[in-house]
């Protein structure tokens, strides 16, 4: 009878239990519940947590290359492409797709540089191989590719004029995967040709140009030898203007010189823009040849240095600088009257062959450019207040007209002697030296 009551107690226990197991299935059995995390975009090195709600899970990527994750479920994106992981609790599982990307580009900046060209520049994208850049005229449609890229910039050459391009980038890595966006977009606007003399003819043109002649009060400021002529010192050859200074030595006379200088002013002005001056300067010793523009006196009723100067092209035997004078740095013993920025070229350079000076003028800066490479940068914005009244305001914010001339001697353009000089004439009466300053052209963009 004990022994009946034994087994009848050890059935009845044996029944509670699987009752109990039949009405509460543990943990382990239950379905998994992802919380969050059950679809994972990424881009390389960025990672997510996938949270599962029962304890003890496990997990496993199907890719390592792809995506890894670690024992508390964090998932690490290593490369583009797409994966699983596999989350397990006891004999339950369940999956969470992952997707990894390449980070979408930032263009940092996009710039001119030239009249119609443009240079971008953006942040390195982690995992990426190079870079599609893409270009439009219209905002918001018709990008097309226009360059493949290894480096974090791109130059892009030969935009149509007068339009405002926009650019977008896109990163992709060693198997073409793409950035899945693409980058920020940042503009530039092509300069429109307004005005220019190609100097094609055989007489000069006018309706552009005045002729200024004479000494000069005080030798033209610099105590220059020259006198400018009406027409005598210049010829056209070739489709350049040529300006011709010219030194004659008779004997028990004064040696005589003489050189051309012309202006635009009253004629072509010009506020803002993209100018340039195509030319091979003179290479004789104690000759000054300059491209250069001065403010049409509506900044500063003064005159100069007040109403403003931009030196595109000066090359004489001491440097060839790109300067501005304005009241600040004509001020300034230190500065010498101006503030200049070197090229990097010598008289010799100029006068071997042709280069394009130039400026880009804005509303904030000018930029100082030979052959299409960016030199000195005149920034007004880093002056304060007090100062900047005097090395912007009434100085650079208001017409300005071009002067193209060539000096002999004096505080600027040095001793004179023969070198480089061109003896063409040679009598017992007279000798006649000359040397040339080629202008290919004078153009300006806005």
């Amino acid at each position: 009878m004990k022994m009946m009551k034994k087994v009848l107690s050890i059935v009845l226990a044996l029944a509670m239990v699987v009752t109990v197991i039949s009405m509460n299935p543990t943990e382990a059995n239950a379905k998994v519940t992802i919380q969050s995390g059950k679809k994972i975009t990424l881009t390389i090195g960025k990672t997510e947590k996938i949270y599962v709600k029962q304890k003890g899970a496990t997990f496993k990527t199907s890719n390592k290359k792809v995506a890894t994750v670690n024992k508390k479920g964090v998932v690490k994106a290593i490369a583009p492409g797409k994966c699983k992981i596999t989350i397990k609790v006891g004999s339950s599982k369940a999956t969470s797709k992952v997707t990894v990307n390449l980070a979408n580009v930032k263009i940092t900046s996009a710039e001119p540089i030239s009249v119609n060209g443009a240079k971008l520049t953006w942040k390195k994208v982690k995992g990426a191989k190079g870079y599609y850049v893409y270009r439009s005229t219209k905002k918001n449609s018709g990008y097309k590719k226009v360059a493949t890229v290894k480096k974090t910039n791109a130059t892009i050459k030969n935009l149509a004029l007068g339009y405002t391009h926009y650019f977008k980038v896109k990163a992709y890595n060693a198997k073409k995967k793409v950035s899945a966006k693409y980058s920020n977009l940042k503009s530039v606007k092509t300069y429109k040709l307004v005005w220019s003399d190609e100097f094609n003819g055989t007489s000069l043109d006018m309706s552009n140009w005045t002729y200024e002649t004479g000494h000069g009060q005080g030798g033209w400021g610099n105590q220059e030898f020259q006198e400018y002529t009406a027409g005598k010192n210049i010829k056209f050859e070739n489709g350049s203007l040529v300006i011709i200074p010219r030194w004659v030595q008779q004997p028990g006379k004064k040696d005589e010189y003489t050189s051309t200088r012309i202006k635009t002013k009253g004629k072509r002005e010009f506020k803002y823009g993209r100018m340039e001056i195509r030319a091979k300067a003179a290479k004789a010793r104690g000759t000054w040849s300059a491209g250069w523009m001065l403010g049409d006196g509506t900044g500063d009723s003064r005159g100069w240095p007040y109403d403003g100067e931009i030196d595109i092209l000066e090359a004489m035997n001491g440097g060839v600088p790109q300067t501005i004078h304005c009241e600040y740095f004509n001020n300034q013993s230190w500065s010498h009257g101006n503030k200049n920025y070197q090229t990097g070229l010598t008289q010799a350079q100029c006068a071997e062959k042709y280069h394009t000076y130039g400026i880009i003028w804005t509303d904030k800066y000018i930029q100082f450019t030979v052959d299409g490479v960016n030199k000195g940068k005149y920034d007004p914005s880093i002056y304060n207040k007090s100062i900047y009244d005097k090395v912007w305001g009434g100085e650079f914010d208001h017409p300005f007209f071009f002067i193209l001339n060539c000096a002999i001697g004096g505080n600027a353009a040095g001793q004179v002697t023969t070198d480089g000089w061109n003896l063409v004439k040679n009598t017992a009466t007279e000798k006649v030296y000359e040397d040339y300053f080629y202008i290919d052209y004078v153009r300006v963009y806005q």
